[in-house]
């Protein structure tokens, strides 16, 4: 059994997102193409702050995606906009199957398979006053490997403050929790400190939003910068992102169709560390 972690936490982790790095992996198509901004407003949005929905409609998300390592990704979302408060409930789900178990010395076949989840379910608000947002949310945690599994509460905070000439200002503070052991210690939840400044351009043919933010992580060395644009012309959204860390630079792009009610998008990145390209499909959709 102990071989078993020592393999999950030592290569699985920061190869293919799981462990409890699976609630900072990208929850939309716009996340994946522009980067994790703490000024995206959506309904998985980074900054609780930003929990958006439309006033008259329901707001409601299904994303599929994979991430590095052929690990899974599914989060559905539900926003709903009463006044100056919108409130949110979201699950996200990893997974990760076909794993081998194997013996120290070498071995023709593997010993047995098993597979890794992780299942977070979060509900929020944020609430608008003049020109600041504040946000909240709660997260309900569970990661589960073999026949082993261990659960934890999340708190996340946001705060948005809406500057001259479209300018916005970002911050945001995720995952501040803890978690149950797992096998004989606690997995470390990845607090998530970030910070950014977007800046809105219109015209009458079309509009620019352009975003740049800094992320610190508790579990990985360094900080991540990351810099987005979303072009919207139209019903077309054309999506851009880049991002770079200390041993990691990765290019994104992806593309948004509106459709009265329905907005769909599809996102890829490519990093690197040429471990793969993760990809996202997102569909929105406004509830009667």
């Amino acid at each position: 059994m102990h071989l078993i972690f020592s393999f999950i936490i030592v290569l699985s982790v920061p190869l293919t997102g799981m462990g409890t790095q699976f609630l900072v992996l990208p929850s939309s198509a716009e996340e994946l193409s522009m980067g994790s901004h703490a000024t995206l407003p959506g309904l998985f949005s980074v900054n609780p702050a930003l929990f958006f929905a439309p006033k008259k409609y329901p707001h409601f998300s299904i994303d599929r995606g994979t991430w590095l390592g052929d690990v899974t990704l599914t989060h559905l979302g539900y926003n709903q906009n009463s006044g100056n408060r919108t409130t949110h409930l979201g699950i996200k789900y990893s997974g990760l199957t076909d794993l081998e178990f194997r013996q120290e010395s070498p071995q023709d076949d593997a010993s047995s398979r098993f597979s890794a989840y992780g299942l977070a379910i979060d509900g929020g608000a944020s609430i608008s006053r003049e020109n600041q947002k504040f946000g909240f949310s709660i997260s309900y945690i569970n990661f589960g490997l073999y026949t082993e599994s261990s659960s934890g509460i999340a708190l996340n905070l946001g705060y948005a403050l809406e500057l001259k000439n479209d300018i916005t200002f970002g911050l945001s503070g995720q995952n501040i929790g803890w978690m149950k052991k797992l096998s004989s210690s606690s997995p470390a939840l990845p607090v998530r400190i970030s910070t950014g400044l977007s800046k809105l351009i219109r015209s009458n043919m079309f509009t620019n939003n352009i975003f740049g933010s800094v992320e610190s992580n508790s579990i990985i060395s360094g900080p991540k910068i990351y810099l987005g644009n979303r072009f919207s012309w139209n019903r077309l959204d054309i999506l851009a992102g880049y991002s770079a860390s200390n041993e990691v630079v990765e290019s994104s792009i992806g593309i948004g169709l509106n459709l009265n009610r329905y907005h769909i998008a599809y996102g890829i990145r490519v990093g690197s560390q040429d471990l793969g390209i993760p990809k996202t499909l997102s569909l929105r959709l406004l509830l009667p």
